[in-house]
C-alpha cells in the first residue's frame, strides 16, 4: 500500500498566549504591502519566525508578500497550516534565477528544525519565489513530502524554487484537491532520501483530482524514483514545455497510461529511466499491460472511465542515453534477481503499444508526435554529472532491482560537501547547461535552444516576449492533432545573417531595411551620416533566427546619402540609403 504524508497539521493557541513577542518583534522592514520577515539568527536562534510573521499579522493587505532575506535561515519546528481567509506569498529578496546565478550569498532557506522535517499545509492559494526548499533538518531528519493541501480547489505556485533532498515527492495532493500546480523556473536535485526504487520525485496525484499541472523551464538533476506520479487517473491538463531532466534513475511520468490533454515539447531528456521493469513489479502502480512505460506511455481508458478524445502532443524533445547504461537489463537478467529473468529496459520514448496508437490517426487523431532529437549537447559545463556520476546512477539502478533491496541513491554534491551541510544545497549551483551545438540552438518552435531556458538568459528574454503565442500553438497543435501551424517556417530558418538592400532607395522620407538572423544574438541596426554620426538605432538587442522588415522615417534629416550597418555576432555589413526630398 502507498503512503500517505506524514505532514502533522498543528493548530496554534494565539502567538501572544505562547510568547511574549508580538508581531512587529518578526519584521525587519516594511516596504508598501511588503514586509521583510527576521530569520533565526534574527530573533537569537528561534525557530518558525515565518510562521509567527503569517500567523501574527494583524491587518494584512491583499497582495501581502512575506519577504525572506538573501542568506537567511528560516526552520520550522512544526507544519504550519496558512491562513484559510487569505492566499499567502513568500518571495526570497533576489529575485535573480537559480541557474547561471553568480550571487554569493544563497537564497533563504525554509526546512526543518531538529527532529522536524519541516513542511507546509496551505489552507488557501501559496505562491513561493526565490527561495530553497527542503524537506529535512540540519540533523538529518528527513520528511515524506514538504508541501500539502488543507482545503480544496487551491492553486500552489513555486517560482524559481531550489528543492533537494525527500522521502517521497516535493508536493502531493493528499486528502484534498490540490487542483492546479505551477512550477517555473526551479531547480531540483537529489531527489534520494527514503530507501526504495520508487522514492524521491517532484509530484504525486495521489487522490486523483489534480485540474492542471504547469511545468516549464525547470531543471531536475539526479532523482532515484518517479518524478511526476499521474498514476491512473487522467489529469485535465498537463504541460511540460521547456525543461530539463539529467540522471534520473525511473520514470519521468508514472502513470498507468490513462492520461489525456497533455504536452510534452522541447524538454531535454538524458539518462533517464534507467531501471529495468519486470511483469508484476509495482503492481497497481505500472502499466496494465506489463510493458515498460517508456518516457510517454498511453493506454485506451477502461470503460468505467470517462470517454475522453486523448490529445497528446510530443515534439521538438531530445531524448539521450550513455552506451554505458545499455545492458543494465542484461546483467539483470544473467544474474538473475529475484529469480527473474524477464527484465526489460525502460530507456525508450514509448512502448510498442503507445507507439501504435501515436501511428494510429485514424482512431486516435489527436496522439501527435513530432520530432526527438538524440544527440547529447555539447555542455558549457556538466562537471563530473555525466562522467562519474553516470557509473553512480547505473550502479544504483542495479543494486536497487531486488524487492529486499533498502537503497538510496547518493547525493551528488560538489560545493557542500560536510554533513553539517545537508540542509545547504550547493551554491552557486557549480554547473553551467547551456551548449553550443548549432542544431539544437534552434531547435525548439521559434527557433529557441531546447531544454530549460533559463542556461540561456538572453534567450529566456526573447522567450518571454513570444510564450503567451507559443502556448496558444501548443493549445492548438493539443486540438487539432496537427504540428504548430509555423512549423514549415521553424524548419526553414534563414541559412545566416544577411542584410538587404533598402527599398526603395532613393527615398523620401521612408524605406524599408530588410534583413535575416538565422540564430539567436545580440543584433543592432544603426544609421549613420557621411560623417559617421549615428542619427539613429532601429534596433540594439537580443533577437530570435527569422526575417526582419524594419521601418526607417528620414523625414527629420536633410537629403543626403546614409549608411546603415548591421552588427550580428561577429557580422557586419553596412549599405547606402539616398534620401532625397
Amino acid at each position: 500500500m502507498r503512503k500517505i504524508s506524514q505532514l502533522v497539521l498543528v493548530v496554534f493557541l494565539p502567538m501572544s498566549i505562547l510568547f511574549a513577542q508580538t508581531w512587529d518583534d518578526y519584521i525587519l522592514e516594511t516596504r508598501g504591502d511588503t514586509v521583510v520577515v527576521k530569520d533565526y539568527n534574527d530573533m537569537e536562534q528561534t525557530a518558525s519566525t515565518l510562521n509567527y510573521a503569517i500567523e501574527l499579522d494583524p491587518s494584512p493587505p491583499a497582495g501581502r508578500v512575506y519577504e525572506l532575506k538573501v542568506n537567511g535561515y528560516y526552520p520550522l519546528a512544526s507544519n504550519p497550516t496558512t491562513p484559510a481567509d487569505r492566499a499567502i506569498t513568500i518571495a526570497g529578496a533576489d529575485y535573480t534565477r537559480m541557474v547561471v546565478n553568480d550571487n554569493p550569498e544563497s537564497p533563504p532557506i525554509i526546512c526543518g528544525y531538529w527532529l522536524s522535517s519541516g513542511g507546509i499545509n496551505f489552507a488557501n492559494d501559496l505562491t513561493i519565489k526565490n527561495v530553497s526548499l527542503m524537506p529535512a533538518s540540519s540533523d538529518g531528519w528527513l520528511g515524506w513530502a514538504f508541501f500539502s493541501a488543507a482545503n480544496p480547489n487551491l492553486t500552489l505556485t513555486l517560482e524559481n524554487v531550489l528543492m533537494e533532498h525527500v522521502k517521497w515527492v516535493f508536493v502531493e495532493s493528499s486528502s484534498n484537491d490540490i487542483t492546479r500546480i505551477k512550477i517555473s523556473d526551479s531547480y531540483f536535485v537529489n531527489m534520494n532520501g527514503n530507501n526504495g526504487r520508487r522514492s524521491g520525485g517532484v509530484y504525486d496525484n495521489v487522490n486523483h483530482n489534480t485540474d492542471t499541472i504547469w511545468v516549464e523551464n525547470s531543471t531536475h538533476i539526479f532523482g532515484q524514483g518517479w518524478q511526476y506520479k499521474f498514476r491512473d487517473h487522467p489529469i485535465n491538463k498537463a504541460i511540460f514545455n521547456h525543461n530539463t531532466f539529467i540522471n534520473i534513475g525511473h520514470s519521468i511520468f508514472e502513470t498507468l497510461g490513462y492520461q489525456s490533454n497533455m504536452a510534452l515539447t522541447q524538454n531535454i531528456f538524458i539518462n533517464c529511466q534507467t531501471k529495468p521493469y519486470r511483469p508484476g513489479l509495482d503492481y497497481d502502480e505500472t502499466d496494465v499491460d506489463s510493458l515498460p512505460t517508456g518516457i510517454i506511455n498511453v493506454r485506451d481508458l477502461p470503460e468505467d472511465y470517462e470517454q475522453l478524445d486523448r490529445k497528446i502532443l510530443v515534439d521538438r524533445n531530445l531524448v539521450y542515453w550513455d552506451p554505458r547504461l545499455a545492458d543494465i537489463a542484461d546483467i539483470a537478467n544473467s544474474t538473475p534477481i529475484d529469480g527473474y529473468t524477464n527484465w526489460v529496459s525502460q530507456m525508450i520514448t514509448m512502448n510498442s503499444r503507445t507507439q501504435d496508437m501515436f501511428d494510429d490517426n485514424a482512431s486516435y487523431p489527436y496522439l501527435t508526435e513530432g520530432v526527438w532529437y538524440n544527440n547529447l549537447p555539447n555542455f558549457t559545463d556538466s562537471q563530473n554529472l555525466l562522467g562519474e556520476m553516470v557509473d553512480t546512477l547505473k550502479n544504483y539502478s542495479i543494486a536497487i532491482m531486488p524487492l529486499t533491496a533498502g537503497l538510496s541513491l547518493s547525493d551528488w554534491r560538489l560545493v557542500s560537501t560536510e554533513p553539517e551541510d545537508y540542509i545547504k544545497s550547493d551554491w552557486p549551483i557549480p554547473i553551467d547547461l547551456s551548449y553550443d551545438d548549432a542544431d539544437l540552438l534552434i531547435a525548439g518552435f521559434g527557433g529557441f535552444p531546447l531544454g530549460d531556458l533559463n542556461w540561456f538568459p538572453a534567450e529566456k528574454k526573447l522567450w518571454l516576449a513570444q510564450r503567451t503565442a507559443e502556448y496558444e500553438s501548443i493549445d492548438n497543435a493539443l486540438s487539432s492533432g496537427i504540428l504548430r501551424t509555423a512549423d514549415n517556417e521553424d524548419r526553414n530558418l534563414p541559412a545566416g545573417f544577411e542584410l538587404l538592400q533598402n527599398y526603395p532607395n532613393p527615398f523620401n522620407p521612408n524605406t524599408t531595411i530588410s534583413f535575416s538572423i538565422h540564430k539567436t544574438d545580440h543584433v543592432s541596426l544603426k544609421v549613420y551620416n557621411r560623417l559617421g554620426q549615428e542619427v539613429s538605432t532601429l534596433l540594439d538587442g537580443f533577437t530570435y533566427p527569422q526575417t526582419y522588415k524594419i521601418q526607417f522615417d528620414g523625414s527629420g534629416l536633410a537629403s543626403g546619402v546614409y549608411i546603415a550597418r548591421l552588427t550580428a555576432g561577429n557580422f557586419n555589413k553596412s549599405i547606402k540609403l539616398i534620401l532625397i526630398k
